[in-house]
């Protein structure tokens, strides 16, 4: 086996596995936790913890021949590994023939290594099925702000130059494309409405119709900003311009909102909000995935393995919802196309679940981590499929 460098990667979704997932096997995966501890004595934790990670593949390695053992040969330095990936919580290293990589991880995961005909995958779900970047628009007649987020932190992000970000500049530069003629008593307006002529009687209904105008055109620059990426924004604001930009909105992934007005929630606390309402907007779609899955059990819904992991090798699954906790170990028989669902101890032993979940990302299927007491009969998969 040629020699090989570990390249770091960086996975924002699961279509970015694809690649990796298409490598024959043997494939080895690997993952760490990384040590909390002060810098000199993390780097000898780190490398006592990889050292005895990779001892409880010896016997699995033996099964599986010469090409396993040199697999693990060449990622037995840790200070290689290490000096590959960018610092975060835990550390994922993938390693067959044609792939080398290294991945840091936010999400808490447990040491463990795995080799088998795939790569195992499974504790990459719960970051690469949420979404990992999204954006925060703070709407305020004032002072609009866009902010990217992670789950960790968050940076502002300008709207176009073109864009008014507070409804005086919005009044003062633009013309809105309705003008009221039927005024009764014209006058000018004041305050943020300076400039523009409101009837006594309808003040109200004008100031709504401008102040769409102004988050008409704020729609547009955040369209501009995430043309060709398509991450969710959540929107924070008062209860009444929330609905009302949501009248406008064109963005097909506006999440569910924030109440509270952005410029007096604490430092923190709207990052924190959006966070939660991005978890919402994830516990929204797992439970909208398990209603189509009972509305079409029986039929073009299964939550039995047999059924399952043939489809997902066929590339019929639509919709995989997989325990968070939940694995089967066997083996699935390409030649008969039946799986084994029961360990025998032999070199084909894999857990079946994660051989569903990369049929499923091959194929361009939706993936869901479901809290196992969720999950339709308490099954580690449940499926829908696309025929």
């Amino acid at each position: 086996m040629a020699t090989m460098k570990a390249e770091p990667a960086a996975f924002e979704c699961l279509k970015d596995l694809k690649q990796m997932l298409a490598s024959p096997g043997p494939c080895l995966s690997v993952y760490m936790p990384l040590s909390v501890l002060p810098a000199n004595q993390a780097v000898k934790q780190n490398a006592l913890q990889w050292k005895q990670c990779l001892h409880t593949l010896e016997e699995k390695v033996r099964q599986n021949g010469s090409e396993a053992r040199r697999l693990l040969d060449s990622v037995a330095d840790w200070r290689a590994i290490s000096s590959d990936h960018k610092k975060g919580n835990a550390i994922a290293v993938f390693r067959s023939q044609e792939t080398f990589c290294v991945t840091s991880l936010n999400e808490p995961v447990q040491c463990k290594a795995v080799i088998g005909p795939h790569f195992f995958v499974r504790p990459l779900l719960p970051e690469l099925t949420r979404d990992k970047t999204f954006y925060i628009l703070a709407l305020s007649q004032k002072d609009v702000r866009m902010l990217r987020c992670t789950s960790s932190d968050s940076e502002e992000v300008r709207l176009p130059q073109h864009v008014a970000t507070s409804f005086d500049a919005f009044m003062n530069t633009a013309k809105p494309d309705h003008v009221r003629d039927n005024r009764a008593s014209p006058g000018p307006g004041v305050g943020s409405s300076k400039g523009v002529m409101f009837t006594t009687s309808s003040d109200r209904e004008d100031k709504d119709e401008y102040l769409a105008h102004f988050y008409r055109q704020i729609d547009r620059g955040v369209n501009e900003i995430l043309r060709g990426k398509g991450e969710p924004v959540v929107p924070v604001g008062v209860e009444y311009e929330l609905a009302l930009y949501r009248t406008v909105n064109t963005y097909s992934r506006l999440a569910e909102g924030v109440h509270g007005a952005p410029n007096s929630l604490k430092s923190g606390e709207m990052h924190a909000r959006a966070l939660d309402a991005m978890l919402r907007e994830y516990e929204r779609k797992v439970d909208e995935a398990l209603a189509e899955y009972n509305h079409r059990v029986g039929g073009g819904a299964s939550n039995r393995l047999k059924d399952i992991v043939p489809a997902a090798h066929d590339g019929r699954v639509l919709t995989l919802l997989v325990s968070d906790s939940l694995e089967t170990t066997g083996s699935f028989d390409e030649a008969t196309h039946t799986v084994k669902g029961r360990e025998s101890g032999n070199s084909e032993d894999e857990d079946l679940v994660n051989d569903a979940v990369v049929q499923t990302i091959l194929h361009a299927g939706q993936v869901f981590v479901v809290p196992n007491g969720k999950m339709p009969n308490g099954a580690p998969l449940s499926a829908t499929f696309r025929f």
